[in-house]
């Protein structure tokens, strides 16, 4: 991880609401295929409400947690990329799975 200083003036825009996606990952055994169930997160109050939301869903699953942000081809919509926050997808080879906590103080 690199820690470095930041100007803030080279923010264009900020977003007090985006929109987050959760992925919840069952792979009972290595030798099996994963199954997933993706949902998509509106006006949250922030990342620590999703999570919440997350940790009381996701049972025995695993999760990544993104945020979205759109991509557009001038001043159309072209789809949304996907930012990870945390999780890791256990369908691509050689990621190892990780288990997400967050304390709120």
């Amino acid at each position: 991880m690199i820690a470095e200083p930041v100007d803030p003036r080279d923010v264009l825009q900020d977003e007090d609401y985006p929109v987050y996606r959760v992925y919840f990952w069952l792979q009972p055994d290595p030798a099996w295929a994963a199954q997933s169930w993706e949902w998509r997160i509106r006006d949250a109050r922030d990342v620590f409400e999703v999570i919440a939301w997350a940790e009381g869903e996701r049972g025995d699953r695993t999760y990544q947690l993104f945020v979205e942000e759109p991509i557009l081809n001038g001043s159309r919509s072209a789809g949304v990329r996907l930012v990870r926050l945390a999780g890791d997808d256990p369908t691509r080879v050689g990621v190892a799975s990780s288990t997400i906590t967050f304390d709120r103080e």
